[in-house]
């Protein structure tokens, strides 16, 4: 893996009242607003609250596409679901209504917001790249935010958990989180550290467990603990994991032995941040990484000639609870039986 130093771009666009800490650590301040009931209910009771109807072709794009050539070249160009139609009437219908109190005053709602702290790096080499936060990991957390009936005392697996962001919003609303990655760089003490430096934000019922799980280790070589708290996960979330093409790969299986070996699985989640480049082979700009994990996964998917599980993209128009820069090329996907 290459040795070159690679920095996350959330450092500069967003202002996290980051500190030093020791061991040329930093401790940033991630502050998210807690999700008002009417908001969430808008979107669940008539929208994209799942994921039904964006199913994925094996080159990643929408089934629901079309395309266009107004502009004499073809492009993808993805119409919008059924679902995602109820949600804009929706929002024209619902504008909330001005409320003044017994003065006259103008009753100001205030938002209930909330704070979690994580020791991290700036910066790393690309084995290390779990000691840094990044974007794919806040997507994924305003989704467990906006969907707290679907995770709400569910047993909650991450994988590649980094250091520990999404975790720990997971403990909000679960009665239990394995919390997994590699032991390298002290990063499974470094998750604990920040387990119990946010303990005050979880559920007082979800216990939080945090252990070491390599992808490139076969399932049949897993301890017979790690097994049997596997067993029962209803829900399996990764975000920002696929950036090199072996740990793509080792996912992709580890995944598959997941889905095979827990009957009690419900969906995979998965985050990341589309990021291209410009070959001459393709003459255009492509997201080899993003690329690279759907042809691993379709050919895992269907080599038996049959396809066992499906691969969803899912609409990205719930809301934005953290701050940061929710950017086009982000894409949240669900594998599910």
């Amino acid at each position: 893996m290459a040795t070159f130093e690679v920095c996350s771009e959330l450092y500069a666009e967003t202002d996290f009242s980051t500190t030093n800490a020791s061991d040329g650590k930093s401790i940033s301040k991630f502050t998210f607003v807690f999700p008002k009931e009417n908001e969430k209910n808008k979107v669940q009771n008539g929208s994209s609250g799942d994921e039904e109807d964006n199913k994925l072709d094996p080159n990643g794009y929408s089934l629901n596409d079309v395309d266009d050539r107004s502009n004499g070249h073809q492009q993808r160009v993805p119409t919008l679901i059924s679902s995602e139609k109820n949600e804009i009437f929706a929002e024209l219908e619902d504008k909330p209504s001005i409320e003044t109190d017994k003065d006259g005053d103008l009753i100001v709602e205030r938002k209930k917001k909330g704070v979690i702290e994580i020791e991290h790096l700036k910066s790393t080499k690309l084995d290390l790249v779990g000691l840094q936060i990044w974007r794919g990991a806040l997507l994924l957390a305003d989704y467990i935010l906006h969907n707290e009936k679907k995770f709400k005392n569910r047993k909650i697996l991450e994988l590649g958990s980094g250091v520990g962001l999404t975790s720990i919003v997971s403990s909000l609303y679960a009665r239990e989180v394995i919390c997994t990655d590699i032991n390298v760089g002290g990063l499974l003490q470094l998750i604990k550290a920040n387990i119990d430096r946010n303990s005050s934000l979880k559920n007082p019922n979800c216990n939080i467990v945090v252990t070491e799980l390599d992808f490139k280790v076969k399932y049949e070589n897993y301890s017979d603990t790690l097994k049997e708290q596997l067993k029962d996960v209803e829900y399996v979330i990764a975000a920002d994991v696929i950036y090199d093409d072996d740990i793509t790969e080792a996912l992709v299986m580890t995944l598959e032995n997941l889905l095979l070996e827990s009957p009690k699985l419900k969906g995979v989640y998965i985050a990341l941040e589309k990021r291209y480049v410009f070959t001459v082979e393709d003459m255009d700009s492509v997201a080899p990484s993003y690329e690279h994990f759907l042809r691993v996964f379709y050919r895992r998917n269907n080599r038996f000639g049959i396809t066992r599980w499906k691969l969803m993209q899912i609409p990205l128009n719930f809301p934005r609870y953290f701050e940061y820069e929710k950017i086009k090329d982000l894409v949240l996907l669900k594998i599910s039986n």
